[in-house]
Parts: structure tokens; C-alpha cells; sequence
């Protein structure tokens, strides 16, 4: 089955504007690298910047373009189920049709190893912030690689970088200018929730070191999350592949109080389930039968909605769905969440989450959180560590 033919494309272009002078060395350099992007539009959240020779970049410049490369557990002598129905020629795929189209593609892999030493986990993810004059747009860009060791007592790693931080839009670009082309910011104590800071913290434009850190805790022999709780390697081993099993399997944990709380909310059950399936989907290690189950229970989902062929926050196109959330339960705006898949093979490329946020003197401006899966499988392999720790 050619999966391509039940997209139509509609892969967007962005384009930009140049930027202006800055005075002072760092704002120099940081004006350089924005000067050095492709071009793009400044009326939309700028979707193929990471894309350009951005010196700031340079360690996730390598990894820009590739494509996904993911090895999964494969469950021996699995039925394989029968083809989703074709969207009619030319037609951009209903959500349905193209997550019922990925669980089959996600259900062929068998040439993957079944295990290895670690589960590895590299992503490039980034988070849009207002400036503490809540002037314009910043962009903060992070690298993370994570080895979740299966051996027990072996220790698990996440391996982390600040990638800098910029403008994110011409307009942001030009605000930063008249506020001085600043390469510190340093946030008030009423706008650190918001941001994702402490008023101790200084965020900077220039790339910072690596830092490898020991996962404690939960994650002490953990190979992930599920529902807010982390799971064994043996609970893991035991998620049904079934799609009828699987889904009464995350009812239940969904309706059981947690570890220490409650379990979640009843009013939602829809809802919860969706985002169960997504951490299926996008994070744990199980088998391909698992994870084409949860496709199966996405598709049954109404308000997941196609948005057809887009490009990720890392220039790769992908099949993209989502859904749209209204302002409520803490959350002062509405939102929208995108998940990409590859199409060819079901796997996932990225998710992000975009809001529309209010500025100084009255403008208005989206705002995005992204994660880009780069790589997500099996290794022997040992982290290569960096000399900052904690």
C-alpha cells in the first residue's frame, strides 16, 4: 500500500524579512544567526528555522534533516490486520483513515531488534516565552538525549544543552531591536510560572555546555511513563497488544487512584484515554503491536482532525493531526495540539502545542511548545557522557 497517496500535500514555504543593526558583541552574534535563516513569514510560528546554518545551532544542525530512525520491539507470529480504508484520489485522509493507516505501517516492522541495553531517546524540543518587558516573542531551544537502562541496577541518563535563545518572528525581531537587542533576560517574580523560570535564572542567547544527569526516583529502573506514573520494565512487558485488551487495560489504570492521588478525572474519560494512547505512541518502549493498538484506539476519536502534510519545527514533513482545546480547567487561552507521524512508517516525528498570547500594547502572538524525535529505539551502545554532571 503506497501510504502517500492518502495525503494531498500542501507543504508550506515561510518566508521573512532582514533584520536591522544591534550594537554590542553579543547582539552581533545573535543578530548574525538570524540573519543567516532561510527566508520566512513573520505571521505564523516559523516552522523551518532550525533548518538554516544558524551558528547557535551547530549541535543539532547535523541532525536537521534526518529522518526518524526508530527500532521497536517486535511481538513473533502476530496476525496482521487488514489495510484501512483509501481516501478517494486526490483527497487529503480523514484523521481516522490516516491513524488506521499508521498502526498498519507501525504493525509491519519486524526487521528491529527486541531489546537492547539501553532505550534511547534523542529529541530537539523548544518553548516560546514572552520577554520580561512582555514586549515580543523569545524562542528557548534545548537538546535532550535520555538512556533508560533495562539492566537492573544500571544507571539511567539524560543528557541535556541549552541551544540559545532568539526572536522568534520578524516583528519579534524588530521589538527586540528597539528594546535594545538584549542577550540576557532575567524574569519578575509574577511572570516565572508562565516562562518556565525562576527569578534566579538568567536565560541567555548563546549556546550553553551539555549536562548529564542520573534519573533517581521513579525512573530508578523505569523505561517510562504512563498516566503520570512510571512503569517497571516488566509492567511495560506486560501492556496487551490487543486493541479491545488495551484499551480496558488503560481504563482501568486511568479509574485506579494513583501512587499517593487520585485517579483521573471521570468527567473526562475520553480525554485521558487519547492522552494515554499518545504516550504510547510517542515515548514508551513496547512492542509494534502495542503501539498500532493505540493508533486503533486514536482513530476512534471524533475530534481528532487531519491537517494534512506539514513540516516539523526540524524541516521534515510528516502527516500531521491534532485537536483543539477551549480555555478552561487553569487555562486562561484556547490551544491547539499537533502530532506528526511519518508516514511511510507510523512513527512519530513530532507534537507541539500553540496558543495565542497577549503583549504589550495590545498585539497579539501565537506561541509555541515543540518536541522533534530524532532518534527512538534500541542500543547497545554506552552514553557518551559530558564532563558537567549532577
Amino acid at each position: 500500500m503506497n501510504l502517500d497517496d492518502l495525503a494531498r500535500v500542501h507543504d508550506d514555504d515561510l518566508s521573512g524579512e532582514p533584520a536591522g543593526q544591534a550594537s554590542g558583541a553579543g547582539a552581533q552574534t545573535l543578530l548574525a544567526s538570524i540573519m543567516s535563516e532561510p527566508p520566512g513569514r513573520g505571521d505564523r510560528p516559523r516552522a523551518r528555522w532550525l533548518r538554516g546554518p544558524v551558528p547557535w545551532l551547530a549541535s543539532a544542525a547535523s541532525v536537521a534533516a534526518t529522518v526518524l530512525v526508530v527500532t521497536m520491539v517486535t511481538a513473533p507470529n502476530e496476525q496482521r490486520p487488514a489495510p484501512p480504508p483509501a481516501a478517494s484520489p486526490g483527497a487529503q485522509p480523514s484523521a481516522r483513515q490516516m491513524l488506521l493507516a499508521a498502526a498498519t505501517a507501525v504493525a509491519a516492522a519486524t526487521k528491529a531488534p527486541v531489546s537492547g541495553a539501553y532505550w534511547r531517546t534523542t529529541t530537539t524540543w523548544g518553548m516560546d516565552a514572552i520577554s520580561p518587558d512582555r514586549g515580543y516573542v523569545i524562542r528557548r531551544l534545548f537538546s535532550k538525549d535520555e538512556w533508560l537502562a533495562r539492566r537492573p541496577g544500571a544507571q539511567s541518563w539524560s543528557i541535556t544543552q541549552s541551544l540559545g535563545v532568539k526572536p522568534l518572528t520578524p516583528e519579534d525581531q524588530a521589538a527586540w531591536r528597539k528594546a535594545g537587542s538584549p542577550t540576557r533576560w532575567k524574569y519578575p517574580m509574577d511572570m516565572t510560572g508562565y516562562v518556565g523560570v525562576n527569578s534566579e535564572e538568567v536565560l541567555r542567547a548563546e549556546a550553553e555546555e551539555k549536562v548529564a544527569s542520573r534519573l533517581r526516583g521513579g525512573w530508578k529502573g523505569s523505561g517510562g511513563s504512563l498516566t503520570k506514573e512510571p512503569l517497571t520494565w516488566d509492567e511495560i512487558r506486560h501492556i496487551p497488544s490487543g486493541e479491545r485488551e488495551l484499551r480496558a487495560y488503560l481504563e482501568q489504570l486511568l479509574t485506579t487512584p494513583a501512587k499517593g492521588g487520585s485517579g483521573q478525572d471521570p468527567r473526562r474519560p475520553e480525554s485521558a484515554l487519547q492522552e494515554a494512547c499518545m504516550q504510547i505512541v510517542f515515548a514508551l518502549p513496547v512492542s509494534p503491536a502495542v503501539r498500532a493498538s493505540a493508533y486503533r484506539i486514536l482513530a476512534t476519536m471524533p475530534e481528532l482532525k487531519s491537517l494534512g502534510r506539514v513540516k516539523d519545527p526540524l524541516g521534515r514533513t510528516g502527516e500531521a493531526f491534532g485537536y483543539q482545546m477551549a480555555p478552561g480547567s487553569g487555562r486562561e487561552n484556547a490551544y491547539e495540539a499537533v502530532r506528526v507521524i511519518d508516514p511511510t512508517t507510523g512513527l512519530p516525528l513530532a507534537q507541539w502545542w500553540t496558543t495565542t498570547v497577549q503583549l504589550a500594547g495590545g498585539r497579539t502572538a501565537k506561541t509555541t511548545s515543540f518536541t522533534a524525535y530524532q532518534r527512538m529505539g534500541w542500543t547497545d551502545a554506552k552514553p557518551s557522557l559530558p564532563a558537567k554532571r549532577d
